[in-house]
């Protein structure tokens, strides 16, 4: 009996490996092979901005615009505009959640005068709740991401030669998902005067691993899905770690949230050590930014448009 039960064990360890290995081994070939990102080149030549909506709010109003490149690539754009904008006439450029996207403007209170644009991402809603239906949608969430440096830097092209906006007072924030890819553009643009990172952290890898962590029990399944997502998602060329660090001489504010339960300390600490100064790193109370916590949207929305309309002079 204790053979046979010896046995039964070895035979269930043998299949566990097994089945890890064909596991990894699709995840290999599901991972698309492209290029090395040129996202310069992906940029291209601004061919068209068109209108596609338009309406009042509270204080001001929005625009709703779609950009076109030569190179194919088109952004959404949605633009808040105040009534009383200020005289430098300063502009955020956001780059929100990723279930948030331009719709951020519609979020926000009042933005003090400050003109704010939120880009919508170049990519469906990310079915995160099916791990199935992740995979096969990994390489057009893996082109879209590719696509974000661009869609900034073309964004930013249009809205710099605006005349109600002053091209030399752009700033730019990456807000939660929006956070992990918003040093890139920054350093590719100089035009980007300053980078806010919100509520955001390194090691991706690290993050989707703690994130799965309530959906995959088995410790070395959720490892090697959270290193197939991560690398899927090209995560070594857009890891915050290689990018914050050359933003400079240009400063760089890191806003963290005291009690995330979103990201894991250690890869918010990851975030921190790669920065290097001019930086700062700022903590907001409460949990990860989220559209159903005002709460937090007012806090930091509050202490953004302090700054950059001179509350905290620009370095």
């Amino acid at each position: 009996m204790l053979f046979l039960r010896g046995l039964f064990k070895l035979l269930v360890f043998l299949a566990i490996g097994v089945t890890a290995l064909v596991v990894l081994a699709a995840c290999w070939l599901l991972i698309p092979t492209l290029p090395e990102p040129d996202f310069q080149s992906r940029k291209g030549t601004l061919l068209e901005a068109r209108l596609t909506g338009t309406w009042q709010v509270e204080g001001g109003r929005i625009e709703e615009l779609r950009l076109r490149s030569n190179t194919g690539l088109e952004v959404a754009l949605s633009l808040r505009i105040p009534e009383i904008p200020l005289p430098e006439r300063p502009l955020l450029i956001m780059i929100s959640g990723q279930e948030t996207g331009r719709k951020a403007v519609e979020l926000l209170p009042d933005p003090r005068g400050v003109t704010v644009a939120a880009l919508g991402y170049p990519f469906g809603t990310i079915p995160h709740r099916d791990l199935v239906a992740l995979a096969f949608a990994l390489p057009e969430i893996q082109r879209g991401i590719l696509d974000i440096p661009a869609t900034v830097m073309l964004a930013t092209d249009y809205l710099a030669n605006r005349p109600d906006l002053d091209p030399g007072r752009i700033e730019l924030a990456g807000i939660s998902f929006g956070a992990y890819i918003a040093a890139v553009p920054a350093v590719l643009d100089p035009r980007i005067a300053r980078l806010w990172l919100i509520h955001g952290s390194g090691d991706p890898e690290g993050v989707i691993y703690s994130v799965m962590r309530k959906r995959i029990g088995n410790d070395a399944a959720r490892r090697a899905a959270a290193w197939f997502l991560a690398t899927g998602a090209f995560s070594h060329h857009i890891s915050p770690e290689q990018w914050v660090g050359l933003v400079a001489p240009r400063p760089l504010i890191v806003v963290s949230a005291a009690d995330d339960s979103t990201l894991p300390l250690s890869a918010v600490r990851a975030l921190h050590n790669a920065l290097q100064p001019p930086s700062e790193v700022l903590w907001s109370p409460g949990d990860h930014v989220h559209p159903k916590r005002p709460g937090t949207i007012n806090y930091i929305t509050g202490m953004l448009f302090e700054r950059i309309s001179g509350g905290g002079e620009q370095e």
